[in-house]
């Protein structure tokens, strides 16, 4: 699961890579550490930075770093492992911490309230069941904490630099796994500063922060596969699927779109690496740390590195045109893997892929009169034939709504509403 100051492992999203990996065999030779590329500029002082009132994350503060020690030389020899894989060394010792699964839950719920705010995440929830994303009720930020309880095995803390996986000093093949990839992270923060994530989040640059945190993931997935492939023995790789098999799916009360969401930094992350290394090997994964994608339509179109930027879209606060007491409800950054897993709800996955490319900048804003909820989304595209062809997809989704739907040149916008009365009232405030 992505987020905040912690970033962990997807079960399913490892196991599912590592089996088609395997399959080649140790064809990936190890390379000596080689000298550390220049670490990136410091970002931004988190208090001056100028963020939209509905973003309301906790300013990130510094927790105790968990005391030194010795390291096994089993966990050791991970580390050695990674470092060579990913070409860097390590700055600072780092002792990985092994805990049990409960435990991890634990500290994991910790940190639910600096990524997401009670409040925030009541207010988001009242504004994704009224799009459509996830059932009516639906409590989002429980049903994050019960995803993480249940398919995180390990996280690396951005704030205390701690790496936490699921094992003891004497780990299994899967725990192995786990542990290079928090190490990946470990390693890529004291070069890059993987702090920046936690910046993003409390700006609420949802898109940024989503591309940064698919790089991260993505190449913690491909070290901890390379890892796996270059160390683990035939026997020992059947140990690990066998293991990773036994874990159980995310919980019935996550909403699939939840899911899906939480977990597409790891393939995509994995994909668009894997673009960076082809090109140009471990310098130009080193360069896309300095020079980080912008959006998740960089992640999911390598090609589109570095030189496409979105468009601005800032949705106008229109609760006085509504009439009567609306109060602002939410503001999103909405990018083509979010349009792309919406559509994916009620679409088949070419059509849902194909509408939301040609993306070019996203936000819906929503507002709230007691229980009735009104949600704009506002979009630019690349052409006005990408414009017309989400508009229609749309209009597929949602289903006999032409009057909810306006596209206009390169420009797309979608009403949501709580109730009729609330989307003609919508209609006439965004006209």
């Amino acid at each position: 699961m992505s987020g905040g100051r912690t970033r962990g492992t997807a079960v399913l999203c490892v196991v599912a890579l590592f089996l088609v990996v395997s399959c080649s065999g140790p064809g990936t030779s190890t390379a000596p550490p080689v000298p550390a590329p220049a670490v990136s500029a410091p970002p931004e002082p988190i208090a001056a930075i100028h963020r939209d009132p509905l973003c309301q994350h906790p300013v990130p503060s510094p927790r105790p770093t968990a005391a030194g020690g010795g390291i096994p030389p089993v966990l050791a020899q991970v580390e050695t492992g990674v470092e060579q894989l990913r070409g860097l060394h390590f700055i600072h010792p780092v002792v990985p911490e092994p805990v049990s699964q409960s435990q991890i839950g634990g500290l994991l719920h910790q940190s639910l309230d600096q990524s997401f705010p009670p409040a925030m995440m009541d207010r988001r929830s009242r504004a994704w069941s009224t799009i459509g994303l996830i059932p009516a009720g639906t409590d989002l930020r429980a049903a994050i904490g019960a995803f993480g309880s249940s398919q995180v095995i390990g996280f690396y803390d951005t704030l205390t630099h701690q790496v936490v996986f699921s094992g003891s000093d004497s780990p299994t093949p899967y725990q192995r796994v786990t542990l290079s990839h928090e190490l990946t992270h470990a390693l890529d923060d004291q070069h890059f500063d993987l702090g920046r994530l936690d910046v993003l989040e409390f700006a609420c640059q949802d898109e940024r922060e989503a591309a940064l945190s698919a790089l991260a993931e993505g190449d913690a997935v491909t070290m901890s596969l390379r890892w796996a492939v270059a160390n683990l023995s035939p026997q020992e790789q059947v140990e690990f699927q066998q293991e990773a098999s036994a874990f159980p799916p995310p919980p019935p009360s996550v909403p699939p779109f939840l899911v899906n969401l939480l977990t597409s930094p790891y393939p995509n992350g994995e994909a668009f690496v894997q673009s960076l290394l082809a090109k140009g090997g471990i310098p130009a994964l080193n360069h896309a740390f300095q020079d980080p994608p912008v959006d998740t339509e960089q992640i999911l179109h390598p090609d589109r590195y570095p030189g496409d930027r979105p468009q601005n879209v800032n949705v106008p606060n229109i609760a006085e045109k509504l009439g009567g007491p609306w109060q602002p409800l939410d503001v999103y950054q909405v990018g083509e893997l979010w349009l792309r897993l919406m559509l994916q709800l009620r679409l088949g996955g070419q059509e849902a892929d194909a509408a939301a490319a040609g993306w070019d900048g996203g936000e819906y804003r929503a507002w709230s009169n007691g229980q009735e909820v009104a949600v704009l989304l506002q979009t630019k595209w690349d052409t006005k034939a990408d414009a017309v062809e989400f508009a229609h997809a749309m209009r597929d989704w949602i289903g006999n709504a032409t009057d909810r739907i306006e596209e206009s040149g390169t420009f797309a916008q979608v009403l949501f509403g709580s109730s009729s009365p609330v989307l003609r009232d919508l209609q006439n405030a965004a006209g």
